[in-house]
């Protein structure tokens, strides 16, 4: 056995540089207090010296040689190396030194013990005396490769059971002189099994082969500010690599982690290019308030945060700026060990983003191609035709409206046609009420014998196109031990499924890294795209997840589709002219110092730059109020610019105590600018643009007699900043990786908040238990479990609001005027007390290797719970301007369990089989709101229901008991002045009531009116994925499912058949409408309205989709190395192939997750054909 007081090899990490305005007088005085908290903290921290010249001091009695070699290490900076059992046996000894060189002071202790050394640079090698002994030692040298026989670079070669050795340089080429005639040398490489070859003096060139290690503890995870092996992670991060996600055309990095990683559900709202999806990290836990969270996790790339917002001005989805082909890897920081040191930006989560870097060794070259054909998945199913028409008419026919009674001051329901004659009530649809100018004449109803109202057009057809998409992209890296990089450039042009939906994107990457000395490194990163969205804007839909650019459910199926009517429907959506495109630029520096030993400073600048230009024309013949054209722009910047430094030290000792220690301070500054306006009223259609010159400011829509003089232009701006300062630290300790802890603070102060509630603390802590490694549990588990761990975590996190002055009040311009000025009043109250929304969360974890690593599990229970939600809260009436502001007073919570299961059934054979599933289950809970009763919540033109005790989102319909079988089963109320009425009004008197074989709806609260109530959440109850990966020879196949269950929604498009929207979204042989007592229909009788809020009309819908089908073939080697290439691969990938599900109306996926209303106008998904070819030089 062999000691060796060692350095641990010191860790490298990427990021950029800047300076701050912090002067350096404070930077110095700060660095030392950390240098002197560090050195109070750490144990044995050397400083290298290179000869033995170094001088020591000595006055040690009856001690162990081992204990005088420990001390002359420390004096000297030395390491020493030895046979611990032969100095053990020298029994103790006695020695003084003053000032002496350590040669002299070995020259004196040594021989008499029948020990000699030798120096080798730094290390002192003791050995016994032998007579005659001559000083030897041996050089090694020699190739390691991979099981391909290619070269690799960055391989670890040492004396196995010693630190002490090199590495192999980029064509795999090692040497290393040893003060040693024979022993073993260990190889280690991430990935790979460790490699043990024996040598002695007649040991000539040597060749290792590195063999794959289906083992992955050693690799390692990114994690938040540097990386960690998976031994000693004790945190819940879910990871995904770039070969897991290749050759997908997709815009956004999104949809390409839909249903890979465990506990976080990816749902697709739109298939629209390049659109939005929602993203949640371990369950929903924001209320969508405005001004407070979008709900979406913070994105970090390369170390640097990114702005991850939907343009208001173009409609695009910022992630989607970011080329998915030039990303190496992506890891969700889930747990608070592993987020909290994000601090307030924490709250839903992190997403880590690595993008690829060049390694040291041969140039590389790789260009992919690939072309897609896309078709959307299906049609709704819809009754057309003459059957639409008949339906038309028989609920028009049957339709009635009871009339009111001036005399009896009562309503009553119509019996005939006298009833309703000049009075407000309808007998049916046509008739009305019998008066001429209320008479209805639908005559695309009546005419059925007119050919142009005699067709079954199914409009969506017309709606949609077959889309395409052009994906390209090459990648150039490598470099030397001192230089490397990667450079790459992108196109993506999608053309969507449906007209005038499409999304073009290009990009260039830059990453470079300099060792500038063996202490000094810099590293930099630009990052530049170009997107344009043009055809996008004129579409009807949301900001964030883009709906259809047109609706073909507002178009007759029984009227005719000529090339005039299509162009005619489709010319309010081709008639505008739209441009929009934006602009990203991503730069950042690093610079890294490393000093003494395990010590490393750092310090980078990075700036985040995004602007949205939006340009839109209407001509006039769109207008069909006033007949004039509009010309309106906008223009959005959004700028954030950070800088932060970095103290960190790692330490090893004897690969037994395991120190890893960070300091940091950040400063992060964003900015948005807005301006935008419009011009009425241009000088012609054919001009696209408005003159101010020649068009004047303001036109008279009234007449001479009475005028109505008003503006023709518009202008508006904006401006906001916010400031964010951050101090945080990580410190990490294990023993033997066995037993492990760890803890962080971040300690963030924003300019978002009110004073004194302007800084916030966000600890965590977490420890964990390799118990695989103990030796009692290894006597039971050695034939099973290869290793096993447990771990378990608590922090808090927090989420800062969108809204820069939410807590600080805003004024605007008012209408009122005081001597012919304008003046202001206050848009929002002031609300000083506004604080931080704030996340708890308690983790236990579980991970296991079994059956030689065929086997891996991670399970997971957590629980979070997120307090001081804002909303707005009712102020005193009376004599405030106000009636509500906003306030700290929701709360939340989730609780989840999550599997992730990595088998490979097939291993070492011709065929390789490896599948991976993920599935997690959430429990929501709306947990507390400001009055303790349960709430609603205006979001935009919705009102979100929140039941305390019950999933946030919930669905407002009404009880549906069946249908009104006869007058007695209908209700009867009383009026305070005595009168009986039946349920919805109608007087007893006439003894009619209207309701028969109408829906039977429950009155909660007996006040004559069916009452909604929360009948369950949209949000699913269990989502997760399932990967498949085989190969043969030079086949591959890969497949992914994605899942999810429980979600609760109701279709209401096209039911109301006399509604504005005349499409029945049913097939009319399936349903039935009441007619008799005893009837167990689907709907009422004829001319009642079909009412989709209901309770019997929700669905629990469960869905699995086959996400990603590839092909892949890589060509022989020596067929393309004839033509000068290193690689070369063909693949097919079909995406949405197909899905399974229980919902009656389609594809769920796109239904709205917050209100589970499928209105019918969600941009369906589409089904993908793609083919592509990969190219490496």
């Amino acid at each position: 056995m062999y000691n060796y007081y060692h350095k641990s090899m010191k860790k490298k990490r990427n990021g950029a540089w800047s300076c701050y305005w912090m002067s350096w007088r404070k930077m110095l005085m700060f660095m030392k207090f950390l240098s002197v908290l560090l050195f109070g903290m750490c144990m044995s921290l050397h400083a290298k010296v290179l000869s033995q010249d170094a001088r020591v001091t000595l006055d040690m009695k009856h001690v162990l040689l081992t204990t005088v070699l420990e001390e002359l290490s420390k004096q000297s900076q030395c390491d020493f190396f030895y046979n611990y059992a032969l100095i053990k046996t020298k029994g103790e000894i006695n020695i003084q030194a003053e000032n002496e060189e350590l040669a002299k002071v070995l020259d004196r202790v040594l021989p008499e013990l029948g020990l000699t050394y030798s120096f080798d640079g730094n290390v002192v090698v003791i050995r016994e005396q032998v007579k005659d002994e001559k000083t030897t030692s041996l050089t090694l040298k020699g190739w390691v490769m991979d099981a391909q026989k290619q070269p690799m670079p960055g391989v670890t070669v040492k004396v196995e059971g010693v630190n002490i050795g090199t590495a192999t340089n980029a064509k795999g080429w090692f040497a290393i002189t040893l003060p040693m005639t024979k022993g073993a040398l260990e190889f280690s490489f991430v990935g790979y099994k460790k490699e043990i070859v024996e040598f002695t003096e007649h040991t000539d060139t040597l060749r290792v082969i590195m063999k794959e290690d289906m083992a992955d503890l050693d690799e390692v995870v990114v994690r938040a500010y540097g990386s960690q092996n998976k031994r000693e992670m004790i945190s819940a991060i879910s990871s995904v690599k770039a070969e897991e996600m290749k050759e997908l055309p997709s815009a956004s990095i999104t949809n390409m982690l839909q249903g890979r990683l465990a506990g976080v559900n990816i749902i697709q709202q739109s298939g629209a290019p390049g659109s939005a999806s929602v993203i949640a990290v371990r369950g929903f836990n924001s209320l969508l308030v405005s001004g407070a969270s979008d709900g979406q996790p913070l994105w970090v790339v390369d170390g640097i945060p990114m702005h991850s917002f939907v343009s208001p001005v173009t409609g695009t989805n910022t992630l989607a700026d970011l080329d998915p082909s030039m990303i190496e890897s992506v890891e969700v920081l889930k747990d608070a060990a592993a987020a909290s040191i994000y601090g307030s930006r924490a709250g839903n989560g992190v997403i880590l983003i690595t993008t690829k870097k060049g390694k040291a060794g041969q140039a590389k070259f790789a260009a992919n191609v690939s072309y897609t054909m896309s078709k959307v998945m299906e049609y709704p199913v819809q009754t057309g035709g003459r059957m639409d028409r008949w339906l038309q008419l028989l609920s028009r026919r049957n339709q009635q409206m009871a009339y009111y009674d001036f005399a009896a001051h009562a309503q009553f329901w119509p019996q005939s046609y006298e009833d309703v004659w000049g009075k407000y009530g309808v007998y049916d649809a046509f008739w009305q009420n019998g008066k001429t100018d209320n008479v209805k004449i639908e005559a695309n109803l009546q005419d059925s014998l007119d050919p142009y109202y005699n067709n079954c057009t199914n409009w969506w057809k017309y709606a949609f196109r077959t889309g395409k998409v052009l994906n390209a992209n090459v990648q150039a890296s490598g470099g030397t031990d001192k230089f490397q990089y990667m450079i790459g450039a992108g196109i993506y042009d999608e053309k969507g499924i449906m007209v005038n939906s499409g999304y073009t994107r290009a990009n260039l990457i830059s990453n470079l890294t300099a060792q500038l000395t063996n202490k000094l490194r810099l590293d930099s990163r630009i990052y530049l795209a170009y997107i344009d969205r043009t055809m996008n804007k004129s579409g009807d839909g949301s900001s964030r997840y883009e709906k259809m650019s047109v609706v073909p459910e507002k178009m007759k199926t029984y009227c005719a589709a000529s090339d005039e009517i299509v162009d005619e429907w489709l010319s309010a959506t081709k008639g505008i002219k739209d441009r929009t495109d934006d602009y990203r630029g991503m730069a950042s520096l690093f610079l890294e110092y490393k000093f003494l030993d395990g010590f490393s400073l750092s310090a980078s600048g990075s700036v985040d730059y995004s602007q949205g230009n939006m340009n839109k024309f209407t001509p006039s013949n769109l207008d069909e109020s006033y007949h004039e054209s509009k010309s309106e722009g906008a223009i959005m910047r959004n700028i954030m610019i950070s800088t932060e430094e970095l103290l960190r030290y790692n330490k090893s000792i004897n690969e037994i105590h395991n120190f890893d220690i960070l300091f940091g301070f950040n400063v992060n500054k964003s900015q948005d600018f807005y301006v935008g306006g419009y011009g009425k009223r241009g000088s012609s259609d054919n001009v696209n643009y408005y003159d101010p010159s020649i068009n004047t400011p303001i036109f008279n829509y009234g007449t001479e007699a009475s005028p109505d003089w008003r503006s023709t232009t518009s202008y508006e701006s904006d401006f906001q900043e916010k400031i964010m300062v951050s101090y945080f630290g990580r410190i990490g300790y294990n023993f033997k990786q066995r037993y492990l802890l760890e803890f962080t603070f971040r300690r963030d102060g924003s300019s978002t908040f009110g004073e004194g509630n302007q800084w916030a603390n966000f600890p965590s802590v977490a420890v964990g238990w390799s118990f695989s490694e103990e030796p009692f549990i290894k006597r039971w588990t050695s034939g099973w479990l290869n290793w096993g761990k447990i771990r378990g975590s608590y922090g808090t996190s927090g989420q800062i609001f969108s809204d820069a002055y939410l807590a600080h009040g805003l004024m605007t311009s008012g209408m009122t005027t005081f001597q012919f000025h304008s003046g202001v009043s206050t848009s929002a109250p002031i609300s000083p007390d506004l604080t931080w929304e704030k996340t708890e969360q308690y983790d236990l974890g579980l991970d296991m290797d079994m059956f030689d690593y065929r086997i891996n599990l991670k399970l997971d229970y957590y629980y979070k719970y997120t307090s001081a939600l804002i909303n707005k809260v009712g102020l005193p009436g009376g004599i405030l301007p106000f009636t509500a502001r906003m306030e700290n007073a929701m709360a939340v919570s989730n609780e989840g369990i999550e599997l992730e299961l990595q088998a490979d059934i097939l291993r070492d054979r011709a065929v390789s089989w490896r599948t991976k599933f993920n599935i997690a289950r959430v429990w929501n809970r709306f947990e507390e709101s400001y009055n303790d009763k349960d709430i609603t919540i205006l979001r935009g033109n919705q009102q979100d229901q929140f039941v305390i005790g019950r999933p946030m989102f919930g669905l407002r319909v009404y009880a549906h008991d069946g249908f009104y079988e006869s007058e007695d089963e209908v209700p009867i109320y009383y009026r305070v002045n005595g009168d009986a009425t039946y349920i919805g009004g109608v007087s007893v008197r006439g003894e009619i009531s209207g309701k028969v074989g109408d829906y039977k709806l429950k009155d909660f609260n007996n006040d004559s009116y069916p009452d909604k109530y929360n009948a369950g959440s949209p949000l699913p109850i269990a989502h997760g994925g399932w990967v498949n990966e085989l190969k043969w020879k030079n086949f591959d196949l890969n497949m992914l499912f994605s899942f999810s269950l429980g979600r609760k929604v109701i279709r209401t498009a096209g039911e109301q058949m006399f509604a504005s929207i005349p499409q029945l979204f049913f097939d009319y042989r399936d349903v039935t409408f009441w007619s008799a007592p005893g009837d167990k229909a689907d709907f009422p009788k004829y001319g009642k309205t079909i009412m989709p809020l209901l309770d019997s009309n929700i669905e629990t819908v469960n869905s699995l989709s086959l996400r990603q089908l590839t092909l892949g073939y890589n060509i022989e080697d020596r067929w393309i190395k004839r033509v000068g290439l290193s690689g070369a691969r063909f693949f097919m990938t079909v995406e949405n192939l197909f899905y399974l599900s229980n919902y009656s109306y389609g594809n769920p996926e796109t239904i709205d997750v917050y209100t589970g209303i499928d209105d019918g106008k969600s941009y369906p998904l589409p089904r993908k054909w793609t083919l592509g070819l990969t190219l490496n030089f």
